[in-house]
């Protein structure tokens, strides 16, 4: 679709449905490997951390409830956004960044993209980011590690501004 929109990606061909397999974050240890190889600048709490360590801290934001995992926007084309995406390596700034937690997982291949045209890209993001943050249960929000911010997964920044608690500076490649 090459309209302006919103897409969000997810672990079952209908969102609203959460398959209960993935109660435990699928996380690769290879793409954790591959990342710090890449990123030799990336800190956990300022630290330099062992792939376990980081793989431990993007555990602590997997929401198993959910089935949504990232919410994005594309203010030009859906087709070229989320083709960006996909084409970004791990760790590397362009053309996409945003949702790189997403390709630490196992099951990236088997993730699904749901699409839908949009007048108002960014407006239509925030309103379901804010319904998924509404819609997460006391319970999940507990076992967050940054429980006042329980964005999907991938997530990292809503609205504008305020930042998931995660720790981790240097994940990709520092602005030229």
């Amino acid at each position: 679709m090459d309209e302006p929109g919103v897409y969000l990606v997810s672990t079952s061909e209908d969102p609203r449905f959460t398959p209960t397999t993935a109660t435990l974050a699928p996380i690769s240890m290879a793409a954790v490997e591959e990342l710090l190889e890449v990123r030799p600048e990336l800190t956990v709490d300022g630290q330099r951390p062992m792939a376990a360590e980081l793989a431990d801290r993007l555990k602590s934001f997997w929401l198993p409830e959910e089935a949504v995992l990232y919410i994005g926007l594309a203010g030009t084309s859906l087709r070229k956004r989320v083709g960006q995406y996909y084409r970004t390596p791990l760790g590397a700034r362009r053309p996409h960044r945003g949702g790189w937690f997403l390709k630490t997982l196992t099951i990236l291949p088997e993730l699904y993209v749901h699409f839908a045209a949009a007048q108002s890209p960014t407006r239509s993001e925030g309103e379901l980011i804010g319904s998924f943050v509404d819609g997460v249960s006391a319970e999940a929000r507990a076992a967050l590690r940054d429980a006042s911010r329980p964005f999907p997964f991938a997530n990292l920044e809503w609205p504008p501004g305020t930042r998931k608690n995660h720790g981790i500076k240097g994940a990709s490649e520092p602005r030229r």
